[in-house]
């Protein structure tokens, strides 16, 4: 997806006569887009939930104090790091993944009442300020200062939170979810099946509502705010598009563990879990890769789809067998060992 949007440009995003899979493989309206992204997120949470577990069990002061240091730095690096990777790889999720994790050191110790209570916050903010933009564009006033260019501090904290691909509202609610999953991960294989099973509806009924709901011909003002408000796409913000992706998200967690239970010993299983723990390593140098294939030695040029998956094919298959081949030899990945070092 990052790819073909990074290589085709308007083409990949606006294609004047669309085939199925440049429909599929759409970075701003295809059915994929940002999946994989809140999977991600998703799981991060889960690994926030699981690393402070023994604070919180603990509820001991030193020891929470402590987590939150360690995620205020960890946060701090990734939010740091991101704001320059920015300029050479515009939309980076990672200074997103620095603020999950900056609030996260706030309210890891939260109940699952309060953290599910921030998740509705999250979702109602973000889907209420994009029915204010709506509504103030069609009023004439332009919002544009909501989508600025991170080229400041301000204007990046700006963009944190209300703008472009991965901003806090909505989707710090499915980090926080993630933390939430996280404190019933021990009892997965029990309500997984349940859980897959609410998500799959949940995830259907978004999808229907929009269907059913949104105005086909949007001839009024009101017609063309409520269909912002019922939109399943990314950079509208809506109700729906949080929660049919937070259950996306959900029910590939819910797949993806049970395949690993089937067949934990399995050789492609052990690859991918050793390429997993290099996922730093292996994001920052799917970056370093197409700028240095595209943009420096000219090997790849704007062709189509086509050329962007067998260079994504290309890339990947390589990288995860190098990230695996490294981890099994020596452990942590250079980027996994500088966020260490410096996170705790």
């Amino acid at each position: 997806m990052n790819y073909h949007a990074y290589l085709n440009g308007a083409q990949s995003m606006y294609p004047t006569h669309p085939s199925v899979w440049e429909r599929m493989f759409n970075p701003l309206t295809g059915p994929l887009t940002t999946r994989f992204a809140a999977t991600f997120v998703l799981i991060a949470g889960i690994g926030v939930s699981l690393f402070t577990q023994r604070a919180r069990a603990s509820n001991n002061r030193a020891d929470i104090q402590h987590a939150r240091i360690v995620l205020l730095r960890r946060g701090a690096l990734l939010y740091f790091l991101g704001y320059f990777l920015q300029w050479i790889w515009p939309g980076t999720i990672l200074f997103y993944y620095g603020a999950y994790f900056i609030i996260a050191a706030a309210v890891f110790a939260w109940s699952s009442r309060q953290l599910i209570g921030l998740c509705v916050i999250s979702m109602i903010g973000a889907a209420g300020l994009s029915w204010w933009r709506a509504s103030q564009l069609l009023d004439g006033n332009l919002t544009n200062w909501l989508s600025p260019s991170p080229n400041s501090p301000r204007n990046l904290l700006i963009r944190t939170f209300t703008d472009y691909t991965h901003p806090v509202f909505p989707w710090i609610a499915f980090f926080v979810a993630g933390i939430v999953i996280g404190r019933h991960i021990h009892r997965l294989p029990e309500i997984r099946l349940r859980l897959m099973f609410a998500a799959t509806l949940l995830m259907l009924a978004t999808h229907v509502a929009n269907y059913l709901l949104t105005p086909s011909l949007r001839l009024g003002n009101r017609d063309f705010v409520l269909a912002k408000l019922l939109s399943t796409q990314p950079l509208d913000r809506g109700i729906l598009f949080s929660l049919g992706t937070l259950a996306t998200a959900v029910v590939a967690l819910c797949l993806v563990s049970l395949a690993v239970e089937r067949a934990p010993q399995l050789a492609l299983t052990q690859l991918l879990a050793r390429a997993g723990r290099m996922t730093l390593s292996v994001y920052l140098l799917h970056v370093i890769f197409f700028n240095l294939v595209v943009h420096r030695l000219h090997w790849v040029g704007a062709t189509g789809l086509d050329t962007a998956l067998v260079l994504s094919l290309s890339f990947y298959v390589v990288a995860l067998l190098l990230a695996s081949g490294w981890n099994n030899n020596f452990g942590l990945g250079p980027a996994e060992r500088v966020y260490r070092v410096f996170g705790g």
